[in-house]
């Protein structure tokens, strides 16, 4: 089984580029969390994958909350890896994970690390259609790899994108994030259409259409920037109106 988090495609297209290579079941953490879905069988020789991106050079708190729930009967010392998908760097996300699993009683067996297309727009623009085509196509030989490993269920750490000194990365800019994620800067202009995908899609609920447009009720949420990035009327900005930067869906994987 491969639980996965996406927002804007990139992990989701890494996770079922995996699951057509091995054959394994997807679970889109979103949907488990509202279906408050925590327990499940684990077969003898199956893969246990985790497939997410980094947020400020740690895990997403989705995935935290679910590892905190998160039941595997018939767990057997059975295969369990992580890929994490990043813009740039993954920092010492991936020793997250570990120390989490371990608490439970689970073992990391591999980690992997694809660097795909930086979409923190806050931070960065969005590249142009060209940059993001090489960006993706790098990508690919990536998951290729990963597939071939992960098939054959090969243990270590095959993470060539920590970055420089991993450890004082995430643990600078991490807790920003941890004790952040204030859901106050996202801002709607008046071109939205009412259209309730924000609200549908928000991993959390922090979203309410309330007359006709999108309300924040939550004061944290996940810090995804789905509904940014995935609203068709560019209506949904941070702090203020940034078409400029531009947005972003993983133009290689279906919504």
């Amino acid at each position: 089984m491969i639980f996965y988090f996406s927002a804007t495609g990139n992990s989701k297209y890494a996770a079922e580029r995996i699951a057509a290579a091995t054959n394994d079941r997807l679970i889109f953490l979103r949907d488990a969390v509202r279906g408050r879905s925590y327990r499940y069988d684990v077969a003898r020789e199956e893969r246990i994958g985790f497939v997410v991106p980094v947020y400020y050079g740690g895990l997403p708190s989705i995935l935290r909350f679910f590892l905190e729930k998160l039941e595997l009967t018939g767990y057997r010392e059975q295969y369990i890896y992580l890929v994490l998908t990043c813009g740039q760097w993954t920092g010492d996300a991936a020793g997250q994970m570990a120390a989490l699993l371990k608490k439970k009683g689970l073992s990391l067996s591999a980690r992997f690390g694809i660097v795909m297309v930086d979409n923190f727009v806050p931070a960065f623009h969005i590249p142009g259609e060209e940059e993001i085509q090489r960006i993706l196509d790098g990508a690919e030989e990536v998951i290729d790899d990963a597939c071939r490993v992960i098939r054959a269920k090969g243990g270590g750490d095959y993470n060539r994108s920590t970055g420089p000194v991993p450890g004082a990365l995430t643990s600078v800019m991490y807790p920003a994030y941890a004790h952040g994620r204030s859901t106050k800067p996202f801002v709607v202009t008046d071109h939205c259409i009412g259209c309730g995908l924000c609200q549908e899609i928000c991993p959390c609920g922090a979203i309410l259409i309330s007359g006709g447009k999108p309300a924040w009720i939550k004061p944290q949420c996940v810090r995804c920037l789905g509904c940014l990035h995935r609203c068709p009327a560019q209506a949904i900005h941070w702090k203020k109106p940034d078409e400029d930067r531009g947005r972003y869906y993983n133009p290689r994987v279906e919504p």
